[in-house]
C-alpha cells in the first residue's frame, strides 16, 4: 500500500458553458504508480440529473498531472450546488495500492 497516499491539487484550467478543463496534480506520486479514476456528475441535492463518468487522462503523467474534460458542465451555485466527484485508484504491478475520492464544484470567478 502507498503510505501516505499522494496529495493532490485541483485547478480549473478553462471553464465556460461549453466545456470544463480540470487539471489534477498528484504530488509525491511515485513514477511506477498508475493512476485510474473518473469524476461523475453532475450531482445536486434535490435535482434529478443524468450522471456521466469523465475519465482522468494523463496530461503529463511523469509529473503527476491529469486532465478531466467535462462538456457542457453544470456550474456550482448556492441555490444549486452541482458537484462532480469520483474515485481515484493508485495501482502498482497490477495491485491496488490505495484509493481516494475527489469532489469539486465548477464555478466561474
Amino acid at each position: 500500500m502507498l503510505d501516505p497516499l499522494p496529495t493532490y491539487q485541483t485547478r480549473i484550467h478553462a471553464l465556460d458553458a461549453g466545456r470544463a478543463d480540470v487539471r489534477i496534480h498528484f504530488e509525491n506520486l511515485p513514477l511506477d504508480v498508475e493512476v485510474r479514476g473518473r469524476l461523475m456528475g453532475p450531482r445536486c441535492p434535490g435535482v434529478t440529473t443524468v450522471e456521466v463518468a469523465y475519465r482522468l487522462a494523463p496530461l503529463a503523467a511523469a509529473s503527476g498531472i491529469y486532465q478531466v474534460l467535462i462538456p457542457e458542465p453544470n456550474f456550482w451555485a448556492p441555490e444549486h450546488p452541482f458537484r462532480y466527484e469520483g474515485p481515484v485508484e493508485f495501482w502498482r504491478n497490477g495491485e491496488l495500492q490505495g484509493r481516494l475520492t475527489i469532489s469539486l464544484g465548477l464555478r466561474s470567478a
